[in-house]
């Protein structure tokens, strides 16, 4: 079968029976929210829960039909970037308070679940990481040094016998790892590839979040009828801030609202005019760059649990699988199958191969999947993935998604320095699920007045 369409499994599981509405009069309010994935839907969720505000979301396509649905459904909480490079940047205090902000989505989720009785399956369990170098398991330990002194939980490190029997590792990290014969961690990671010397462990999940947010905004719009709109296949085409307001408008229509909150990755669409203060238009558009991953998933019919699992290059990395250049690294999850009416075969979903691009209004979800990233994938999963398919891959679905990356790697979550009636909560950095909950939360505690300390996703005054 010939994939020239982006076909996201996630997506294909939303059973929608909520008409879409699109803006057609102008309108007042004291928020509004552009972009409806799970940072949009986060976001309003937290700002109607712990607010008395009037909140819009505007959609300029349909919902939680970008990156939302077209990402690799991983739920995990590291950042992709060497975390000691955090704390050289931000400080030890302050680095561990954002990370352990990031895991608190891991209960922020289950309340959101607990207080609205979604049923959009989430997985939890150990997940591993494979490591090919020994500085790969060096720097996963000073990181979980700080973790250790921030009493943050931190999860197995699974060291081949014949690396310790080397002396590779200092006598610093003793008691901080367990020692296995190279079967035991080959066998946690699923593989028969024995360049493979650590297993790292961490909590992992697996989550349709564009089945999770389409739910999670019809649950809103039941619940704040009085409160809550959203509008779809309404773009934000121009934002005009003032000392006070701001004007979004919107083809011939206008939203006139108290603040502005933007999560989602196709910014460089929106104009943005600045009424009150300095310009912030040309720092607004460089403030994240594009980067298009690929993923590929097939129905698998062996009886296996659901896992999440990283492999990292032997060359070309960090400790968190970070993408330095052109070598990517690769991450599989395996789930059930759920299609909201009956279980299925398992789906095995692959991602790694990606591309970078300056300008995100250059991507299209109709573009073509790449004949390049096909031939990755089938070659990653051919030689190490223990239970992948002997003869040809047959694909259910092959699709791609834009990732935004901010230039520091973090999350970008708060108030404009230049006119705090503009705020964000965006930046996926290539893990977006747990960051844009937490995000969410956060915007609802300075809209609601809270004072904040000083955090790593504070935006810089020159972006």
């Amino acid at each position: 079968m010939d994939f020239q369409e982006n076909n996201s499994p996630w997506l294909f599981q939303i059973k929608r029976i909520r008409p879409a509405r699109t803006i057609n009069k102008d309108s007042t309010t004291d928020i509004v929210v552009v972009g409806a994935g799970i940072a949009g839907v986060a976001t309003a969720y937290f700002i109607l829960r712990n607010t008395d505000k009037r909140v819009i979301v505007m959609e300029a396509g349909k919902v939680a039909h970008g990156a939302t649905g077209h990402n690799a459904g991983q739920v995990v909480s590291y950042f992709e970037r060497p975390f000691n490079d955090i704390v050289k940047e931000f400080g030890e205090n302050m680095a561990t308070a954002g990370l352990a902000e990031v895991e608190s989505a891991w209960d922020l989720i289950e309340l959101i679940y607990k207080e609205t009785g979604i049923e959009v399956p989430l997985s939890q369990f150990t997940g591993y990481a494979g490591c090919t170098t020994v500085d790969q398991i060096l720097q996963h330990l000073k990181n979980d040094i700080y973790r250790i002194k921030a009493n943050l939980p931190r999860g197995p490190v699974i060291i081949d016998k014949a690396i310790i029997e080397k002396k590779l590792i200092p006598a610093r990290y003793d008691g901080m790892y367990e020692v296995a014969s190279s079967r035991k961690i080959l066998n946690l990671l699923e593989t028969d590839k024995k360049h493979y010397i650590a297993a790292l462990g961490s909590r992992k999940g697996c989550l349709n979040s564009a089945h999770f947010t389409e739910d999670l905004f019809t649950v809103l719009l039941e619940k704040y009828p009085d409160r809550f709109e959203i509008f779809e296949n309404t773009p934000a085409d121009i934002v005009r801030l003032h000392k006070n307001n701001a004007e979004i408008v919107s083809g011939a229509h206008t939203i006139t609202t108290g603040r502005v909150i933007l999560c989602t990755n196709g910014f460089e669409k929106i104009k943005i005019e600045n009424n009150h203060g300095v310009s912030i238009n040309k720092e607004f558009h460089h403030m994240v760059k594009g980067s298009i991953g690929y993923m590929a998933a097939y129905r698998d019919i062996g009886d296996h649990p659901a896992t999440a699992t990283s492999y990292l290059p032997a060359e070309n990395s960090d400790e968190d699988g970070a993408i330095l250049d052109a070598t990517p690294y690769y991450y599989l999850t395996r789930r059930i199958h759920y299609t909201g009416i009956e279980i299925e075969p398992g789906l095995i979903s692959v991602g790694g191969p990606e591309k970078r691009i300056d300008d995100t209004t250059s991507y299209s979800n109709s573009h073509s999947f790449p004949d390049e990233a096909r031939a990755a994938i089938d070659t990653f999963l051919q030689t190490t993935y223990r239970h992948a398919p002997a003869k040809q891959i047959r694909y259910a679905f092959l699709w791609h998604g834009l990732m935004g990356y901010t230039p520091n790697g973090i999350r970008r979550v708060g108030a404009d320095p230049h006119n705090p009636i503009l705020l964000y909560n965006l930046g996926c950095n290539g893990i977006g699920i747990l960051p844009s909950i937490a995000g969410g939360e956060r915007i609802s505690k300075i809209l609601r007045g809270d004072t904040l300390s000083p955090s790593i996703f504070d935006i810089p005054m020159h972006n």
